[in-house]
């Protein structure tokens, strides 16, 4: 294929990301049901742990009331973004998990999406994003063979409801995070116990079961998707994180940035476009955990039911080190000290650019939406004076960022869209409210929004790609 310009078509998306969790609100309302996030917040109070205060997404950003996301429609329009990548909550859809269909639920939902729809807004739509209803959640989640074919049903639904008007749907998001992360972080804090190293293989060997099932979901999801003939594309996001050595001139600094390399990043991507997961982890998984089988044909199921498009979430890379002693004989690092830090890692756009070159060169030239990246920096970054907050690290970040993916475009990654995360300041996961990644500030008492400078930055990114 000839390589693409720096000058967009009208084919290409300009978007911005939320999840429902983290924006939406009405967490008892309409007959939602319960979701595992509901619980953690409120009951067992997780964000405790890690910021000192109880926060949760009972009310977040608010965007269950029509009139509050009718306003940031209006925000999006004015941003001119041509696309919004949103998640469905499941437990407002099923509230059990499965059964019967909340009917109140698929309303808001065909409500929000008409109504960007009517705004020239594309809706690209989450399936699933992390918030697992609470029922199921207490049948052990993804650990549970079942949840393949409670995925594929709440699919179908999701299908039937909205794959009239919705042409871009994605089956999960970032499978190695809620697994291999926050499921591990969340139940250390539960527990009472502090991280250990040492156990990180014990909890990747029983992880890796869930991660297994995700893979299975998606891709009945995806088979499902086909076989009902709707028009449209159907992929999943994962999030990468390029693994550097913290030494590149050390051999076995290179071999353990390999070693991460393989979990981080190849065990999910391996599995969709290669048919098996990734070795030496493969083999070590064997050992850790007998019990773990995966036939043949469920790999080859995976592989042959892959996605239309990779939805590819990048945020910063990680350093690691030789360490006999750690896990997989790797161990984190320090970036280099000039690097400028954000809160979830160092600030290196031209991993982005050779990420999307990796996947062009290394996995069959998949097509691809940055489906998020985004930074939040705190401090005076976040300052509101005088109405305004100049976020001026944000707009860096942002500025570098589209330029090294439209780099990648030019010299031919097949990358289809650009979304940011996120639009709002919203809800972080264990961090609450105090990590603010938006570009529009946010007051959670009052629910004024009011744009950033990075708001304004992204703004003129838009509309000076799409001149040429």
């Amino acid at each position: 294929m000839a390589p693409a310009t720096d000058r967009e078509s009208d084919t290409f998306l300009w978007g911005v990301s939320t999840s429902a969790y983290q924006v939406e609100g009405g967490y008892q309302l309409d007959g939602k049901g319960p979701s595992n996030w509901d619980v953690y917040t409120n009951d067992f109070q997780v964000t405790k742990a890690v910021i000192g205060k109880n926060e949760t997404g009972n009310i977040a950003d608010n965007l269950y009331d029509r009139k509050q996301y009718l306003e940031d429609i209006a925000l999006m329009k004015r941003l001119g973004v041509n696309a919004y990548r949103f998640s469905i909550a499941w437990s407002r859809i099923l509230p059990d998990g499965t059964g019967e269909v909340n009917a109140a639920g698929i309303a808001h939902y065909r409500q929000l999406i008409d109504d960007l729809l009517a705004n020239g807004i594309e809706p690209v739509v989450t399936i699933y994003h992390w918030d697992m209803p609470q029922k199921l959640a207490e049948k052990g989640g993804w650990a549970n063979p079942s949840s393949v074919a409670w995925f594929t049903h709440y699919a179908e639904v999701v299908f039937d409801a909205f794959g009239d008007r919705v042409k871009r749907f994605i089956t999960v998001n970032e499978p190695f995070v809620e697994l291999f992360m926050i499921e591990p972080s969340i139940h250390r804090i539960l527990e009472g116990v502090a991280e250990d190293r040492t156990d990180s293989l014990q909890i990747y060997a029983q992880q890796v079961v869930g991660a297994h099932h995700v893979l299975l979901a998606s891709a009945r999801a995806i088979h499902l998707y086909r076989e009902l003939g709707l028009e449209g594309e159907i992929g999943i996001s994962l999030n990468f994180t390029p693994t550097i050595p913290a030494n590149p001139e050390s051999v076995e600094d290179v071999e353990a940035a390999r070693s991460m390399d393989a979990l981080q990043n190849r065990w999910f991507l391996d599995a969709i476009f290669k048919g098996s997961y990734p070795e030496p982890l493969a083999s070590l998984q064997g050992k850790l955990n007998p019990d773990f089988t995966h036939g043949s044909a469920e790999m080859r199921f995976i592989s042959e039911n892959r996605p239309d498009f990779v939805g590819v979430n990048y945020y910063a890379p990680s350093y690691f080190k030789a360490d006999p002693a750690a896990p997989l004989g790797a161990d984190w690092a320090k970036a280099r000290p000039e690097t400028l830090e954000a809160f979830n890692g160092p600030v290196v756009p031209d991993e982005l650019y050779r990420l999307l070159m990796r996947l062009h060169n290394d996995y069959g030239d998949p097509a691809i939406y940055i489906t998020e990246n985004g930074a939040g920096f705190g401090g005076t970054d976040e300052d509101l004076v005088e109405g305004t907050v100049r976020d001026r690290l944000r707009s860096l970040y942002l500025r570098e960022h589209v330029a090294a993916a439209l780099k990648a475009r030019a010299e031919g990654a097949r990358l289809r869209g650009y979304f940011l995360w996120s639009l709002l300041d919203n809800f972080e996961w264990t961090t609450g409210f105090s990590h603010r990644f938006g570009i529009v500030h946010v007051d959670f008492d009052t629910q004024q929004r009011v744009p950033k400078e990075s708001f304004f930055e992204y703004q003129r990114l838009i509309a000076s790609h799409r001149r040429g």
